[in-house]
C-alpha cells in the first residue's frame, strides 16, 4: 500500500511496548485526540499477541471509501468499499509467530531490527456511518476497526466458527484493556 502525502504522518515510538506506529490521517478526518486514541487501540490489540518480537512496527491509514474501494478491488477482487483492510500477518497464527517464521535469536549486543507487522487501511466514511447505524460513538467504532485490523496482522481470522470465537475473545480482551465495552453488535459484522 502506498500512502498518500495529503494526510498527517505521525511516527512515535511507544515507550511501554516499543511499538512504532506510522499513522496517516487524511486532512478531512483529523480530530483532536484521534491520533492518541488510535495509538491506544493499537497497543490494546498488541497485548493479544504472544511471543511477539520485542520491537514491532505497523502503519495505519485513516482515509475514505474511494481509497478502500480501490484497495478492495485491487487486492480482493471486490469492487466495493469496505471498513477495514489489513495487509500482513502471514508470519503469525492466532497471535503467535508461526514456527517457520520465528525471528532469529539475538546474539550478544546485536540489536535486532523491528518486526514490521503490516499495514491497515480504514475508511472513516464507513466508520462514521457504522457508528451512527449501530448507535455508538465514532471513537468506539474506530477502536473496533483498529483492533480488528491489528488482530489480523497478528494472524487472527474469522473464517471458521472456532477461529471467529478466538478472534472475538481477543477483541473483547483488547477492549477490556482500554476500559471500554466492545461495541460490536451481532448483526454488524460482515466479510
Amino acid at each position: 500500500m502506498t500512502p498518500h502525502t495529503s494526510g498527517l504522518l505521525l511516527t512515535r515510538r511507544e515507550p511501554t511496548s516499543d511499538a512504532h506506529i506510522h499513522l496517516h490521517i487524511r486532512a478531512a478526518y483529523r480530530a483532536p485526540g484521534r491520533a492518541g486514541w488510535v495509538r491506544r487501540a493499537v497497543l490494546a490489540a498488541l497485548t493479544q499477541g504472544r511471543d511477539l518480537p520485542a520491537a514491532v512496527e505497523l502503519t495505519i491509514r485513516l482515509t475514505d471509501d474511494v481509497e478502500l474501494r480501490m484497495l478492495n478491488r485491487r487486492f480482493r477482487a471486490t469492487d466495493a468499499p469496505t471498513d477495514v483492510l489489513s495487509f500482513g500477518g502471514e508470519g503469525y497464527k492466532d497471535g503467535r509467530p508461526r514456527r517457520d517464521s520465528a525471528p532469529a535469536e539475538r546474539r550478544n549486543d546485536e540489536v535486532m531490527p523491528r518486526a514490521y507487522l503490516g499495514d491497515i487501511a480504514i475508511s472513516m466514511e464507513r466508520c462514521i456511518a457504522q457508528a451512527k447505524q449501530y448507535g455508538h460513538s465514532v471513537d468506539d467504532e474506530l477502536a473496533l476497526l483498529v483492533i480488528h485490523g491489528v488482530l489480523h496482522l497478528l494472524g487472527y481470522d474469522h473464517h471458521t466458527p472456532a477461529h471467529q470465537r478466538r478472534m472475538w475473545q481477543a477483541q473483547e480482551r483488547a477492549f477490556a484493556s482500554l476500559g471500554r465495552p466492545n461495541p460490536l453488535k451481532p448483526d454488524q459484522f460482515h466479510d
